[in-house]
């Protein structure tokens, strides 16, 4: 048996008992979802804003790259295993 119809048989088996003004009810609600038109999706383009945010910085990115590696701040120390 298939996917698809073992998640029908498993609702069928939920619903059969319901009374038939339930049924009819749901049965409505099903058709009315099928009629309504599916909202077209938004996509959401802000990331894309950040596309070329770093493009007018007077630093070359290596520059950049060893500004931050130099402002980094750490108070480890390591042990040596001996």
């Amino acid at each position: 048996m298939n996917i698809l119809k073992f998640n029908i048989e498993s609702w069928w088996s939920i619903l059969k008992n319901l009374n038939n003004d339930i049924k009819l009810e749901l049965a409505s609600r099903l058709i009315d979802s099928i009629k309504k038109p599916i909202p077209p999706v938004e996509e959401n383009d802000d990331w894309k804003k950040l596309a070329g945010a770093w493009n007018n910085m007077e630093q070359s990115p290596e520059e950049l790259a060893d500004f931050i590696r130099n402002s980094r701040f750490t108070n480890r120390q390591i042990e040596p295993f001996d």
